[in-house]
């Protein structure tokens, strides 16, 4: 049997045992498993885990931190790199520092290893943020989270230093003992600290509010044990040489992982910040189950292989588009179903963009793609140039949207300077296509030049890539702008985020003739505090609608504010428990802050088996209590409200 068919097997088999137990538990082992999984995080290693901070929320603002720093270092060696094609000299100068620069490969690995930790820091660091708001507000060690991004930074100075290191030393057969250390260092260090962090994240779900997994749980919880397996896979498939299971485990570092993370945060951010549910269930079981499961079009390298497995690749090759584009059109449909709250917030329009450009970027990567997966290389270093586009250009807009939404999201700010946000936003757009689209010409001209048999025929293609490189410096200061951002939205004087439930964008609605339903009003984006005008309606000078009714609609036993069921429910609850407001509301102020939100009124009701209401229905349920109207709830307008409920409650009893 091929090598890479028990590879695979065994990558698969590992996400099904990990689905099954997401969904169905390990039963009464549970339980232990989880005391265990706790004292490694809290106690392991001994001395250094005291070094971090366990406030809620630190964990997932040290992965964003460290990936800010990560995502400027890639965007500068990106830049360079460009500029180097351009004009080969370019570095020449840094020879007298001890720089040896000779075909630009080195810079090149450094970029490509910039952007991978660069985007594996920034959307774990989003997802956390995602899994924790639904998880009593934190990570179940967020120390122990904080400890690992520091560890993996280590972990990857020591890859990148140790050539350096080498270079002033004589080593016996040195070559061999760099890659091997820098495998250890990279492959199976890395391996065991995401496994930290997957123990950290199955504890952290198991504490959650409610029975469902959100999309951005399952794509970030499978992209971790792919991850995980990967990095094992190539350490021992090297050591046995096994060139078919080296080359299936980088299929999955550099395809499913990266896209996996890319929906995580998609999925978190568009529907949160649109204030609508995922638009199709269904397109988002088939870009989940057929991602992983696929081969993607990034990044693929020659098959070195049969006729039979060649042909598995092309087909598999070609279902790669499928979860690509299921998911992207999946997301932006949601993101159209609220436009308005999209286009304004700088990270969720960053994520709309790359899910509109990640179709394109996939087309490119599959005709490329498959020219050098098959060995033809008709088509040049384009594969290389679509592959280093699509990780610079959509790479780089999802790692924008984690650091505007996400990092405000979880260090309980807004996000400082919003215009520069959205103009970083439009500067990584503008730059990653244009120099992807420059760098594509110059590589399809000198190709045509290099196979058109006349030896005299000369071709510039200078001006492309200095084109290309131009425009990617735009990528590079958004980099900056977004670094500024996140360190002035952290300070301490900016003001506190206020998480606003989602409320509808139809103020008013008019029923005509005929018959409709409620899930017809409901899809046209008609929600509970929509003004519904039935018959005739005229203007007065205020411009405010007056509706006439029908006196067949009015009911003189329905007060005309009545109180939400759900508020009467709490009061009843409280009663029960014999818990005090004072007690109740501590223990739902996850932050402290004196003031809860609707994202924390939601998981108390949710905890409570009171309800378990969508965003717009938090809206009408927070107004009701809101006695000031500034969007968050107090301990006296909670108060006020159940106390008035109790004793109507009273009242009622002694009629």
């Amino acid at each position: 049997m091929e090598t890479v068919f028990i590879s695979a097997a065994l990558m698969l088999v590992s996400l099904f045992l990990v689905s099954n137990y997401m969904v169905q538990g390990i039963g009464g082992m549970a339980s232990s498993l989880r005391q265990v999984g706790l004292f490694l995080l809290n106690k392991a290693p001994i001395g250094l885990i005291d070094l971090f901070n366990d406030k809620p929320g630190s964990g997932s603002k040290t992965w964003l931190r460290f990936g800010m720093a990560w995502f400027f270092m890639a965007c500068l060696g990106m830049f360079l790199g460009i500029w180097h094609r351009y004009d080969p000299t370019a570095l020449n100068s840094l020879s007298s520092i001890g720089w040896s620069y000779d075909d630009g490969s080195l810079l090149t690995d450094f970029t490509a290893i910039f952007f991978s930790t660069a985007l594996n820091y920034l959307l774990v660091g989003a997802a956390l943020v995602a899994i924790s708001r639904a998880s009593k507000g934190r990570l179940a060690s967020e120390a122990s989270a904080s400890m690992i991004a520091v560890l993996l930074t280590v972990s990857t100075l020591v890859v990148l230093l140790l050539p350096a290191v080498f270079s002033f030393i004589d080593v016996a057969d040195g070559a061999s003992l760099l890659e091997t250390l820098q495998n250890i260092s990279m492959l199976v260090v890395g391996s065991m600290l995401h496994i930290a962090l997957l123990i950290n994240v199955f504890i952290t779900i198991g504490d959650r509010e409610h029975n469902d997994i959100s999309p951005t749980t399952w794509f970030l919880v499978l992209a971790l044990v792919s991850k995980i397996m990967a990095m094992l896979l190539i350490f021992f498939g090297g050591l046995l040489d096994s060139t078919q299971t080296v080359w299936m485990a980088e299929r999955v570092l550099t395809g499913w992982v990266p896209l996996a993370l890319i929906f995580a945060v998609a999925y978190h951010i568009i529907p949160f910040t649109a204030g609508k549910p995922v638009w199709s269930e269904s397109m988002q079981k088939v870009s989940m189950l057929f991602l992983f499961i696929t081969i993607p079009p990034f990044f693929v390298s020659s098959a070195d292989a049969g006729d039979l497995l060649q042909n598995i690749g092309a087909i598999l090759l070609t279902l790669g588009l499928l979860p690509l584009l299921a998911g992207s059109f999946n997301m932006v449909a949601t993101a159209a179903s609220n436009p308005e709250k999209i286009v304004k917030s700088p990270g969720a329009f960053a994520a709309t963009l790359a899910m509109l450009l990640l179709p394109i970027y996939a087309v490119g990567g599959f005709f490329t793609g498959m020219d050098t997966f098959v060995g033809m290389d008709k088509l040049g270093s384009m594969a290389h140039t679509v592959d280093t586009g699509f990780i610079s250009t959509v790479g780089s807009l999802m790692m924008l949207a984690a650091i505007f939404t996400s990092y405000p999201l979880i260090a309980g700010k807004k996000l400082a300077k919003a215009n520069n946000a959205q103009l970083a936003v439009w500067l990584t757009l503008v730059g990653g296509v244009v120099s992807t689209i420059a760098a594509l010409m110059g590589d399809f001209t000198a190709y045509a030049v290099s196979n058109s048999g006349v030896e005299e025929a000369v071709a510039s293609t200078e001006g492309f890539f200095l084109v290309s490189a131009a425009t990617f410096y735009m990528v590079t200061l958004a980099s900056i702008m977004a670094a500024l951002c996140m360190i002035h939205t952290g300070r301490p004087n900016n003001a506190s985020h206020s998480d606003m439930s989602a409320q509808t964008d139809i103020d008013s609605y008019t029923l005509v003739e005929g018959s409709t339903s409620i899930r017809t009003l409901l899809a046209r984006g008609v929600g509970v505090d929509t003004t519904l005008h039935i018959g005739e309606i005229q203007e007065d000078e205020g411009g405010s609608s007056i509706v006439q009714v029908s006196a067949q609609l009015h009911n003189d036993e329905i007060t005309e504010f009545p109180v939400p069921e759900e508020l009467v429910m709490l009061a009843k609850y409280l009663k029960k428990s014999k818990q005090s407001i004072f007690e109740f509301f501590n223990a739902i102020d996850l932050d402290g802050s004196g003031d809860i939100n609707g994202f924390e009124f939601h998981q108390a009701l949710v905890k409570a088996n009171i309800a378990n209401l969508p965003p717009w229905e938090m809206g009408r349920l927070v107004s009701a209590v809101d006695l000031d109207g500034d969007g968050v709830l107090n301990l006296p307008e909670l108060d006020i409200m159940l106390a008035k409920i109790r004793t109507d409650m009273l009242e009622s009893e002694e009629e």
